[in-house]
């Protein structure tokens, strides 16, 4: 697997973990279970950001995407900007 296929995959799950935090948050289900998501939240978007960074600087990907995880959209900016970058590769691929 890639490194970009492997943060690609990554961003995906953060996204995830995101979307589910958001909803036990604003549902008020589980405080438990917020805060489990929470700190899981937190560690994977740090975890992206340095996983983005290093990409960036193996030029693997470019810089504005790092820029786009660290920034408030977190997941969802880095998910955003590898899915078109994926797009991008591949309607540039001879076929």
């Amino acid at each position: 697997m890639s490194y970009f296929t492997s943060v690609r995959l990554f961003s995906l799950f953060e996204l995830c973990l995101f979307s589910a935090l958001v909803a036990f948050a604003i549902g008020g289900w589980s405080e438990d279970a917020a805060l489990v998501l929470g700190w899981s939240h937190g560690v994977g978007w740090i975890l992206l950001c340095l996983a983005v960074a290093a990409g960036c600087r193996r030029r693997v990907f470019p810089w504005p995407l790092l820029a786009a995880t660290v920034s408030p959209l977190g997941p969802v900016g880095s998910t955003l900007g590898i899915e078109l970058l994926s797009r991008r590769r591949r309607a540039a691929a001879p076929g």
